[in-house]
């Protein structure tokens, strides 16, 4: 018979490690996820089970895709920076993107 897992581990265990590759202290990985300090470190832990509403807030928080934490892959993070900068483009109207892609084209060329 196969040896259960804990769940409470395997969503802990990847949030140290999501923590880690961010280089962030329990206070500002708590802080980005939205949760008091206590209970994130509990779920780090793996001590506390973790509800999907919070574990979504999570994962939006960090903008990775609920089935992140279940899935057994390496952890590939996009920086927030680079997240801003998706969403300020994709803000944009069709005129401005554009003209934005004509400037990085001329930039391309240019280089």
């Amino acid at each position: 018979m196969p040896e259960s897992v804990d769940i409470r581990k395997v969503i802990g265990d990847k949030l140290k490690t999501v923590r880690h590759k961010l280089n962030y202290s329990l206070q500002q990985m708590a802080t980005e996820c939205g949760l008091d300090y206590a209970h994130y470190c509990l779920i780090e832990k793996g001590k506390r089970y973790v509800r999907l509403d919070v574990l979504q807030r999570i994962s939006d928080n960090l903008s990775v895709s609920l089935d992140f934490w279940f899935r057994n892959d390496d952890v590939t993070l996009v920086p927030h920076s680079t997240k801003k900068i998706y969403e300020a483009i994709n803000s944009l109207g069709k005129d401005k993107l554009e003209f934005l892609f004509g400037l990085l084209t001329a930039y391309q060329k240019v280089k």
